[in-house]
């Protein structure tokens, strides 16, 4: 590492172990102290060094805390359901998109017969398939089955590297891949780990089915008004898109396999089993209920082990070991440091949120509902262009839903506003460190970082704000 990491490395340490040594400020407790040295200095940890080791050594900090005991500690952080949720949802996904169902459906979107009448319907078309596709999968596979795809599109239409073009669709694509994540909690670590912060806090838990209303809802007039700002501010040049036989898009695309079938058939059923509580909860309630006592993690888990019993030409659809070895395990100990933080921060014994609520009262008491959450909004968007996703909804949840809980701010459904920081903290696409898609979007070659950062920017803040003005009404009246 250079020498700027190793000093923080020796900051963050002696933060999150050091700080019993320092005398209360700002009105902590010694114990708040503690518990705001270990935030802190994980926090600088994920910016600066990495987002892998940091996450054990947060959960071994906090054992040497009055709050927990190796045991809990362990139990608040790899013992939370989010956990499971993330790493078998994981493998489920991985196996579909290894038949090649991904590649599939993003060609049949692109080579409908009606492309062909106006080029603008062929782009809208080609951005839609991420936003649909992504509603289920991970971005980072969505995104990359988009390259070779338009890929071929400019070299067919003779564009070159630089080229304004090509640049906008890859930045396109990639932002309907991240877009995508909003729409569902279902295989997106972001939205479900906001959600497991406020099931922490509140004692129940945002409905799959509520927050897919909300997501779907305000992805779709996001998607509306980016189009607009493709075709009148950034002026996208569709003359070329008239001469695309589409029909090239095809090659390579064979008929469907059993396995890509059966695999098709077990996630189908697995994201059933996520959606009924939800919607059958008034027609059904004792089933709803049972099926609500199953826990989110359970309908993924039981889909990895039909993926291992069932059998294609004497091969397992998926193979356990290929698949948890392909699992996010980063993200996994991200989210089971977060979850034992979250717990952390909002204890009553450490007394932080009557801090930060005291501090900013006096700054936020008159603001407007709609105002704030247009701040919060704005502000998740911003930071989680230039840093991790998981790390901005932690840091933002953290410092905006105390507010609320400790009455500085009145007027705001506090379930709404972590829809809002769950779904703002997808929105990455500007710098290519914001998230692993973006990071590939750079290395294709197609996608300068320059452009990526001002036209990337533009596209945040129109989510910021939509998200805000269209999506938190919403939010608002179902949750």
């Amino acid at each position: 590492m250079s020498i700027k990491k190793w000093i923080v490395v020796i900051l963050s340490i002696f933060l999150m172990f050091g700080t019993p040594l320092l005398p209360p400020l700002f009105g902590l407790s010694s114990l708040g102290m503690q518990v705001a040295g270990i935030f802190v200095g994980t926090i600088l940890l994920w910016l600066f060094v990495s987002t892998s080791w940091p996450s054990v050594l947060c959960i071994i900090a906090f054992m040497f805390t009055d709050l927990y005991t190796y045991s809990s500690a362990l139990q608040a952080s790899m013992g939370g359901w989010i956990v499971s949720f993330v790493l078998f949802s994981s493998m489920v996904t991985y196996v579909l998109g290894q038949t090649g169902f991904l590649k599939r459906v993003a060609v049949w979107f692109v080579t409908r017969p009606f492309t062909k009448k106006n080029p603008w319907i062929f782009v809208a078309l080609l951005f839609l398939a991420p936003l649909v596709i992504g509603s289920f999968m991970s971005p980072v596979p969505t995104f990359i089955v988009f390259v070779p795809i338009a890929e071929q599109i400019f070299h067919e239409l003779g564009y070159q590297k630089g080229d304004k073009f090509p640049q906008i669709i890859i930045l396109g694509i990639l932002f309907f891949a991240s877009l995508s994540t909003i729409t569902t909690p279902i295989a997106h670590t972001v939205p479900i780990l906001a959600m497991s912060l406020f099931e922490q806090d509140m004692g129940y838990s945002i409905d799959f089915v509520q927050y897919t209303i909300f997501g779907v809802v305000s992805a779709a007039a996001i998607f509306v008004v980016a189009m607009l700002l493709m075709k009148f501010v950034f002026r996208l040049e569709t003359d070329r898109l008239k001469n695309l036989d589409t029909e090239i898009l095809k090659q390579g695309v064979t008929k469907m396999s059993r396995e890509e079938k059966y695999s098709l058939i077990v996630f189908a059923a697995v994201v059933v089993l996520w959606m009924a509580p939800g919607l059958i909860s008034g027609i059904l309630p004792a089933v709803s209920t049972f099926l609500s006592s199953l826990g989110t993690p359970t309908p993924a888990m039981l889909g990895v082990v039909a993926l291992c019993l069932i059998h294609v030409d004497g091969k397992p659809l998926m193979k356990f070991t290929e698949a948890i070895a392909k699992a996010p395990w980063t993200a996994v100990m991200m989210v089971a440091a977060t979850g034992i933080l979250g717990s952390a921060l909002t204890s009553e014994d450490a007394g932080i949120t009557v801090v930060i609520t005291d501090a900013l009262s006096p700054l936020i008491g008159n603001m407007s509902p709609i105002v704030f959450v247009l701040c919060i909004s704005i502000f998740t968007v911003m930071l989680t262009n230039f840093a991790s996703n998981t790390v901005t909804v932690t840091l933002i949840y953290s410092i905006a839903l105390p507010l609320v809980y400790g009455g500085a701010i009145s007027g705001v459904n506090p379930a709404a506003l972590t829809s809002i920081i769950g779904a703002g903290a997808c929105v990455a696409l500007a710098t290519p460190p914001s998230t692993a898609h973006a990071a590939v979007a750079a290395g294709t070659g197609w996608l300068n970082t320059d452009f990526m950062l001002r036209y990337g920017l533009v596209l945040s803040l129109v989510a910021a704000v939509l998200l805000a003005v269209v999506g938190y009404p919403i939010a608002a009246a179902i949750m």
